[in-house]
Formats: C-alpha cells, sequence, structure tokens
C-alpha cells in the first residue's frame, strides 16, 4: 500500500496521465430567461446539490462556435475550483440529456477512455471529504481557488477497468440507498413537529382532559384575551449596536427565541450604561418574549425566559410580558405556541409584504385565550410536557443518526479506495432510520 493506502496491484498516477481535457468555462453575457437561439449555461449555483441542477443556470446566446468549445458532452465533470472553503472541490456529473453549455467559475474535466468517469467523480469526492484541495488552496478574503497546475498533479489510481465497474456499481448502489436513507430520515423533523401541534391543540380545546374533568365540578372554559392575563402591557426592548468587547450588559438577539425556548448563546454586550434594577428591559425568570416582528413565519414566535433575573436585556424586536395570578406561565406559553395562534398573529401583522412583517402591542393584547381553571391548566401542562418528552427523545435518536449516516459517504468512499467495499454498514442504518420512522408514525397516531 502507497500513502493513500492503494491496493499494490493498483498503478499510482497523477490526474494529467487520465484527462483528457480539463478547461476554464465560457464567459459570455448571460440572461435570465431563455430567449430565442439562447443554450443553459452552468454556474457556480448549478452544481451546489452535487448534481448538475437546470433550475440553477442562466442562458447564453450560443453559435456553432461557442456550441463547439463550450457545449459539455456525456460523462464530463464540473468541478467548482473557485469557492468557499466548505463548497471547493465539489463536482457534478453532466448526463447529456439536454444541450448545455460550459460556464466560467467551474472548471470541465473530461476523463480518458479506459478511466471511468464516474470512478474519477468519486475519487474527487473522496479527495473532498479528506481535505486535500483545501490543502493546497491559494486563499482569498472569501473564496479559495485551486489552479489547473495543482490540480493535474493530484495522485489518482490506475485501477483495471473491469474492476472500475465493479465499484463503480457497488458505489452507486450504496449512494442509491444513502440517497433513500436521508429522504426517509428528513421526514422525521416533520412529524415530531405535527405531532407536537397535535398534541397542543388537543391541549387547549380540552379534548386532552375530558375524562380527567369528569365528576370535578370544573366548568366550561370561558375565552380571555391576553390583556386580562398579564400585569402590565407588553413592552418592546432595546436595540443598540452591539460592540465585539464584553461589557457588563448583555441583550439577547432575535436567535435566542426563534426556535421557541430561550437559546443563551445567542447574545451581543451592548457599551450602554447598565440599567436600574426597576427598569422595564431586565428580564427575570419566567418572564415569556414574544418576537413582535421577523419573517411571516415566525413572527410572534413565543419562549419562557429561564435565566437568571437581572443578566440579559431583550430587543427592540421583541415584547415582553409577565403574566398575573390568573393564569400558569406554560400554560400561556403553549397556547401561544399553537398553530391557531401563530396563525391569529399572522394575519394580524403589518408590512407583510416585506421581509419583516410587524405585530403591534393591540394584536398581542387582544390574543384570544381558551382558559380552563388553574387546576385544569396545571393537568394540561404536566400531560403536554410527557407527551414533549416522549418527541425530545426520538429527535434526539434521530440527531444521533442523522450524525452518524453524514458520515457514511466519507467512511463508504475511505473503503471503497481501499479496495475493501462493504455495504452492510448501510444496511444498518436502513433498518435503524425505518425503526425510527415506526416508532416516530406511532407516537403522532396515538396521543
Amino acid at each position: 500500500m502507497g500513502k493513500d493506502n492503494w491496493p499494490n496491484r493498483w498503478v499510482k498516477t497523477d490526474l494529467e496521465t487520465i484527462v483528457e481535457k480539463m478547461a476554464n468555462g465560457a464567459n459570455l453575457p448571460q440572461s435570465e430567461v431563455q430567449l430565442e437561439g439562447y443554450l443553459p449555461i452552468s454556474r457556480i449555483e448549478t452544481i451546489a446539490l452535487e448534481e448538475v441542477d437546470l433550475k440553477r443556470v442562466k442562458y447564453v446566446e450560443a453559435d456553432e462556435k461557442i456550441i463547439e468549445k463550450y457545449a459539455l458532452r456525456k460523462g464530463d465533470i464540473l468541478f467548482s475550483h473557485i469557492n468557499s472553503d466548505k463548497h471547493l472541490g465539489k463536482t457534478a456529473i453532466f448526463n447529456g440529456e439536454v444541450d448545455l453549455i460550459h460556464g466560467i467559475n467551474l472548471l470541465l474535466i473530461r476523463a480518458k477512455e479506459g478511466f471511468d468517469e464516474k470512478l474519477l467523480n468519486y475519487l474527487f469526492k473522496h479527495y473532498r471529504f479528506q481535505g486535500k484541495f483545501i490543502d493546497v488552496a491559494q486563499r482569498a478574503v472569501n473564496q479559495s481557488s485551486i489552479n489547473q497546475k495543482k490540480l493535474n498533479r493530484f495522485q489518482v489510481p490506475l485501477i483495471p477497468e473491469s474492476e472500475q465497474k465493479r465499484i463503480v456499481t457497488k458505489l452507486d448502489a450504496l449512494f442509491g440507498h444513502l440517497d433513500v436513507l436521508r429522504e426517509k430520515l428528513d421526514r422525521i423533523p416533520e412529524l415530531l413537529k405535527n405531532f407536537r401541534q397535535q398534541v397542543l391543540t388537543q391541549a387547549v380545546t380540552g379534548e386532552m382532559t375530558k375524562e380527567w374533568r369528569e365528576g370535578k365540578g370544573l366548568g366550561e372554559w370561558p375565552q380571555k384575551v391576553l390583556s386580562e392575563l398579564i400585569i402590565d402591557k407588553p413592552r418592546n426592548g432595546y436595540s443598540p449596536k452591539g460592540v465585539g468587547f464584553v461589557t457588563e450588559v448583555k441583550s439577547l438577539t432575535l436567535s435566542a427565541t426563534t426556535k421557541g425556548y430561550f437559546d443563551p448563546i445567542h447574545i451581543k454586550y451592548l457599551d450602554i450604561e447598565r440599567p436600574g434594577r426597576d427598569s422595564h428591559l431586565w428580564l427575570k425568570n419566567g418572564d415569556i418574549l414574544i418576537q413582535r416582528s421577523n419573517t411571516l413565519d415566525y413572527v410572534g414566535t413565543s419562549a419562557i425566559y429561564d435565566g437568571e433575573d437581572f443578566d440579559f436585556i431583550y430587543p427592540d424586536l421583541m415584547m415582553k410580558l409577565t403574566v398575573n395570578n390568573m393564569i400558569e406561565t406554560k400554560y400561556l406559553y403553549f397556547v401561544l405556541s399553537t398553530n391557531k395562534t401563530k396563525e391569529y398573529f399572522r394575519r394580524n401583522a403589518t408590512g407583510t409584504a416585506g421581509n419583516m412583517p410587524k405585530i403591534n402591542q393591540g394584536t398581542v393584547m387582544a390574543t384570544p385565550i381558551p382558559y380552563p381553571e388553574k387546576e385544569e391548566q396545571q393537568e394540561i401542562v404536566k400531560r403536554i410536557e410527557s407527551f414533549f418528552s416522549l418527541a425530545d427523545k426520538i429527535e434526539s435518536q434521530y440527531q444521533i443518526l442523522k450524525a452518524n449516516i453524514d458520515q457514511l459517504p466519507q467512511a463508504i468512499l475511505n473503503k471503497a479506495f481501499r479496495g475493501e467495499l462493504v455495504e452492510q454498514e448501510v444496511k444498518d442504518y436502513v433498518r435503524k432510520v425505518g425503526e425510527l420512522r415506526m416508532v416516530a408514525e406511532e407516537v403522532r397516531n396515538n396521543i
């Protein structure tokens, strides 16, 4: 084995030996729409997902000379040689199903006959996972680049053609399994999101505690508005510009509550006089924060501040409210987190044509709140937290599985280019994902 751990039967050479063509693309005026006589042209974005995406092209006027010089052939590899470190070295194979012009900022790499272009593409993926392209790249402020001379010196294995075909066939099958695996895995967050909303809906409509109420002499739920259940009117925070050094005043940023819970890592320091302890800007444990401005999907997002008193102030894009003794803080938070309440905020937001719709104090104070007696509020909170704990466990398993599966392509390619490819590991993950999805489905269907 050499330093690349290749089998002894593979001969080491350089990329230039097995490449028929390596070239830059055409630098031509581009149109957003396809006019008569125009053809699609590739861009960096075209291969962002590591396949040729014809939804991410522009169009250029292409005469016979342009077509002859720059038209891609089936099996050509597009290589991202100018990009950020994260994306440098991304590749995609052109399948030849449409006419496509090779654009600037992507290299065209065409393998010689006798070296399978799919194998070469897998080898590029392997090198990218290993960080080999970054190791030799030239760095600028926002991007890195690798020139053709350096790329041509990369070592590649000359593998017998029959073995090339076997490796490619096995890799195609394994990566096909991975695509199916990711598709199944990606459904789990949506299943859990829907499950949590089903829990909240049943909780705040009384369905969850319908049987529990029997014989307790509890009355029907009246409808109240938020203003009846809080101590003072909701007030906006304060958002001076943050500074790049530590001060005695910390403020949350909008991201601190965007996920629907308080995340203390999203903060900024303010170079201002520390507010007095009587200032409304200070957060206290149990305060509820509502995002009064964000994108339409997030406007009205709520979170309970569960940090220390007088540790943070909050920004102008949030409102703060403190509940009175008529309602449980967590029960109110769960009502604010339902799709019904979020839809109320979206309907009443202003500036929805722009990027940052807003809800005002009047809208927040008029928020409809279904109002069971406190004993039932406490029971509802207990049941919601029990269901959410189950969902959290499934989500934790999902995150672990996803992290492991994200490492599989690199592990598969490592084995492929050591001549010891096996597929059992992928099959094991297929089974695990299937089992996790079944659990998530069962949980969702049995509230």
